[in-house]
């Protein structure tokens, strides 16, 4: 700028103050460029949401809403339920996933948003257990309307349930899901809902999983959705440590009264492996049957091994004492971080393990009754 000012001292004045008045206009013009450009760059913005919420059923004061994972965020949204209507109003970036519940022993309902405004119906009853102690609210999601994206996701789900109830074997149910999510993914690879739909796609093999999440859209990577999807992908890769026929992880945990306990000690038992937690009211439900379980058994050579993931003692003795579990307990300080829930990529519970005489894995995740059948035909 210096040596255009010495390069214009022998011109007059007034074109001087043309020049100058050139330079500042070119200067404003640059920043107003700028400035215009922002709206565009800064992403993603949030946005102003509402939901008009219905609710129909045994409920009660309050409905709570979280966004992707972050139900431990002291910042998620509570609304009183009155006269069966509910409603939140926030700020967020759209579209994301919404999840519903009534509180920490509910069900999670899934939703979508994408609009200023959304209405949702909900539906819900109280289960009771335990002698009438324990209370399990089932929340489940009816109907949304105002969601395009949420609409997308609805449909598949509904095609997913009927092909369920079809009367196909699981083989042919398995390639169809396979072939349908293919086809939705490659429709809608931007779309949150293709990792969402595929992280629930439980029942597809690894290499099924990992060929359709290459066809996701790389923008959707470090989305909650897709981070699923991982998940799911390391579920399955792990789940050969599970496989029927594989050897069980043996391992060395303390009882109530820490005396260690050896998984190896049971050779020669058909031998169930039961992870639950104090918490977990699903665990504490299927107790009564698994003690029915455990008293006709007990003298067959048959052995119970409780493994408690909790990480308050006190509680989980009192939860022994309460549930009358007389089958052996015992508990991994370190919960789900622990060798046990790590190794077999424990993350929900109530989950167990039947193992045979030589601790050869033979069930998965059964039920008692499923238990009771696999024991009867063996013993």
């Amino acid at each position: 700028m210096h040596l255009v000012f010495k390069a214009l001292r022998f011109i007059d004045r007034e074109k001087l103050n043309i020049f100058m008045c050139y330079m500042q206009a070119m200067k404003f013009f640059k920043f107003n460029v700028l400035f215009i450009l922002v709206p565009f760059i800064s992403f993603p913005q949030s946005k102003t949401f509402e939901i008009f919420g219905s609710i129909t059923g045994e409920y009660h004061s309050k409905i709570y809403i979280f966004f992707d994972n972050n139900f431990r965020q002291r910042d998620s949204i509570s609304s009183e339920i009155k006269n069966g209507k509910f409603y939140f109003r926030g700020t967020t970036t759209m579209p994301i996933q919404a999840r519903l519940h009534m509180d920490q022993q509910s069900y999670i309902g899934d939703i979508y948003i994408d609009n200023t405004r959304t209405y949702v119906a909900c539906t819900t009853k109280m289960k009771i257990s335990n002698n009438g102690q324990d209370t399990m609210n089932m929340l489940s999601v009816v109907k949304v309307r105002g969601s395009a994206t949420d609409n997308l996701k609805s449909g598949f789900e509904t095609w997913l349930q009927n092909l369920e109830k079809s009367k196909v074997s699981d083989e042919e149910k398995r390639e169809a899901w396979y072939q349908k999510l293919a086809t939705f993914i490659k429709r809608y690879p931007k779309s949150k809902v293709s990792p969402y739909l595929l992280s629930n796609a439980y029942e597809l093999s690894y290499s099924q999983v990992k060929e359709l999440s290459k066809l996701i859209d790389t923008s959707l990577s470090n989305t909650f959705e897709f981070k699923s999807v991982l998940s799911l992908l390391n579920q399955l890769d792990k789940s050969k440590n599970s496989a029927i026929g594989a050897t069980f992880q043996d391992f060395v945990l303390p009882d109530s009264s820490g005396v260690l306990i050896d998984t190896k000690q049971f050779r020669g038992k058909y031998t169930l492996i039961v992870c639950w937690a104090s918490w977990c009211k699903p665990c504490r439900e299927e107790h009564p049957d698994l003690n029915t379980l455990y008293e006709k058994f007990k003298n067959n050579k048959f052995e119970m091994i409780g493994v408690s993931l909790d990480k308050d003692k006190e509680k989980w003795k009192q939860a022994i004492i309460k549930d009358q579990l007389s089958w052996k307990q015992v508990i991994d300080p370190n919960a789900f971080d622990g060798e046990l829930a790590k190794y077999y990529d424990i993350e929900a519970i109530p989950a167990n393990f039947l193992l045979d005489k030589e601790g050869k894995i033979i069930g998965v995740g059964l039920t008692a009754k499923e238990i009771q059948t696999m024991i009867e035909k063996a013993l």
